[in-house]
């Protein structure tokens, strides 16, 4: 079974740390009625820097990579049709004119884009992807506030 792919675990990773810095070093500083404050400080922390650094993974880096890709494919593809060598393959319509060879490896292009970002988004855990993680860590840091504000009124 798959749990995570790619560097989806440091969401777990970024949890884990915050509630032993927090948890860890506020026992030593603070009562013992604040601190589910601290965990809460700690995880709201871990829940922006999951959020973050799943943006990043998922979609900011692999975009830039498709649009590097896809522009050096556009002139390819560019070259192809004004060379008159653009075909779609064996078995395949071959364009008659120069407007259609064109309209032919636009739409080529625009289905390779398509494919290719199906194919990146990898940082996952249990096929959720990272930064919605983010809000796991929030509900639960708002759950332990509430709880540690129902434990203090008693």
């Amino acid at each position: 079974m798959i749990i995570w792919r790619g560097w989806g675990i440091l969401a777990f990773i970024y949890a884990a740390v915050a509630m032993m810095l927090f948890l860890g070093l506020a026992s030593t500083l603070v009562s013992d009625a604040a601190l589910p404050f601290t965990a809460a400080i700690g995880l709201l922390i871990a829940a922006a820097a999951t959020w973050f650094t799943g943006i990043a993974m998922n979609r900011t880096g692999p975009q830039r990579k498709i649009d590097a890709w896809a522009q050096g494919r556009r002139a390819q593809l560019d070259e192809l049709v004004a060379t008159g060598r653009f075909s779609l393959g064996p078995g395949q319509p071959q364009p008659t004119s120069l407007d259609e060879a064109r309209q032919m490896a636009d739409a080529l292009l625009a289905h390779e884009v398509a494919q290719t970002k199906k194919a990146y988004n990898v940082h996952t855990l249990f096929f959720i992807p990272m930064q919605y993680l983010a809000f796991a860590w929030a509900g639960i840091a708002v759950i332990v506030v509430i709880g540690g504000l129902v434990s203090a009124m008693r």
